[in-house]
């Protein structure tokens, strides 16, 4: 196996529809794992264009290279027989497409979430064409909103909310609706949206929070310090500080799992005090 690292910026959907030459819905009809000139592997995809939601593809399939083994981030991954909302550019000069921002720019979907992401796409290509700049910033925040909304798109909105550029303009009322969204979920909690909305819903958050972190489970041990960060305020004592010093020993350690479910049930102990 050969494993590389490329890091590169996260790609949310807004810009991904603003920078890649096409966008399909495809069916990933056969891969395949060759040996290359040097003795690496290259992964290559065969996909069915179902739909064409950007750029002029005058093909019924296309073949693609893919990296799977890159990390930082995650490589593009094709798996045959899956359904796929891809976004890709064509090297001008081989003449070949390829996954525009690596594992960002492809997602193995239900058939049902392809159909959120199309409406999300359609509505984004309008608005990207408003000339005003103002009124286009205004849509985007209530489109951006929308997305975080809806569970197969929620990262999609909540990742841009978060920059200032976007997080200045949310409207009170678009607040109360992202309020929905982070008490709603039980499933995980929205970092993103703990930020946004904190500052007018201290109280509430911090409940949240703790209830959470009372039930974390032991897979997610090592994302302790996101609830700790947020919560540690209610506490400022020396016992804290030894506390969240012991957490950050043992955080990266698989075998510490014990250890640090105990400092969690300390660092809960502190704070309700």
């Amino acid at each position: 196996m050969n494993v590389f690292a490329r890091a590169i910026p996260a790609r949310p959907l807004r810009k991904l529809v603003m920078e890649s030459e096409y966008i399909i819905v495809g069916n990933v009809i056969k891969t395949d794992t060759l040996i290359g000139e040097r003795g690496f592997y290259i992964y290559m995809a065969k996909i069915a264009i179902i739909e064409a939601l950007q750029g002029n593809i005058n093909k019924d399939t296309l073949e693609i290279e893919f990296h799977p083994n890159l990390f930082c981030p995650e490589g593009d991954r094709y798996i045959e027989k899956t359904h796929v909302l891809s976004f890709f550019d064509k090297n001008k000069e081989s003449d070949k497409f390829y996954t525009h921002a690596l594992s960002y720019g492809v997602k193995t979907l239900k058939k049902e979430e392809i159909e959120i992401y199309k409406q999300r796409i359609s509505e984004i290509q309008q608005i990207l064409k408003i000339p005003d700049i103002e009124k286009q910033r205004t849509e985007t925040v209530e489109w951006l909103v929308e997305c975080a909304e809806n569970e197969t798109t929620q990262w999609e909105g909540t990742f841009e909310l978060y920059d200032q550029n976007f997080r200045s303009a949310i409207s009170i009322e678009q607040k109360e609706r992202l309020k929905k969204v982070l008490f709603n979920n039980n499933e995980f909690v929205d970092f993103k949206l703990v930020n946004i909305l904190y500052k007018e819903n201290k109280t509430q958050i911090d409940s949240l929070l703790l209830n959470r972190l009372k039930t974390l489970k032991e897979d997610y041990y090592w994302a302790a310090d996101y609830f700790f960060e947020i919560l540690k305020h209610k506490n400022t004592s020396k016992k804290m500080k030894n506390i969240l010093e012991e957490y950050e020993k043992y955080r990266t350690t698989d075998d510490k799992k014990e250890k640090l479910k105990t400092v969690i049930d300390e660092f809960i102990q502190l704070v309700e005090q």
